[in-house]
């Protein structure tokens, strides 16, 4: 019962910390070249159906101008220097059906942001995953078993009451 997979996956870098910028160009990467080479030599599909068709962010006079400024020097200093910036008149001239009335300036994604679908993805990479020897065990965690000296996790409870011993956790539970 996982949330991303019910949704389209957007991917944008049009955000005002570096560090965001950063996290979604490795993203874009991943999914238009990574994830390939992950399940290189494998039978996987790994098409997530990416398209590039670009995250449109709305300012109006003022503050907002002034902030809508300021992320998109953050992301051109990150890195990510498709996105650009356009005043009422060039809104108008790019999509004539946005009204842009109260609006001062837009930035736009000219690459590199759009949507793909996470279904796809997960898929690709379970499978990618599988045919490398990863077995994946459906059952509830109700507990943790942890080293003597409290430092490290050594195995996860499983509801049957049994231990599966592990090396690392990652608790990506999600949503829901």
């Amino acid at each position: 019962k996982a949330s991303a997979p019910r949704s389209a996956g957007g991917i944008r870098q049009q955000f005002s910390l570096p560090v965001n910028v950063e996290l979604s160009l490795y993203g874009v990467e991943f999914l238009k070249r990574k994830l390939g080479e992950l399940c290189k030599d494998v039978d996987v599909d790994t098409d997530v159906q990416f398209r590039e068709n670009g995250y449109l962010l709305l300012a109006p006079p003022g503050n907002g101008e002034a902030v809508l400024r300021e992320n998109v020097a953050v992301q051109h200093a990150a890195g990510a220097d498709w996105i650009t910036l356009l005043d009422a008149s060039a809104l108008n001239d790019r999509f004539p059906w946005l009204s842009t009335d109260g609006i001062a300036l837009g930035a736009f994604g000219e690459r590199n942001e759009g949507y793909f679908d996470p279904w796809a993805l997960l898929q690709a990479m379970r499978k990618g995953a599988m045919a490398r020897g990863v077995s994946f065990i459906q059952a509830d965690v109700t507990g943790f078993k942890m080293a003597k000296d409290g430092s490290s996790i050594e195995a996860v409870r499983l509801a049957d009451g049994s231990d599966l011993s592990v090396g690392t956790v990652v608790n990506a539970a999600g949503a829901f």
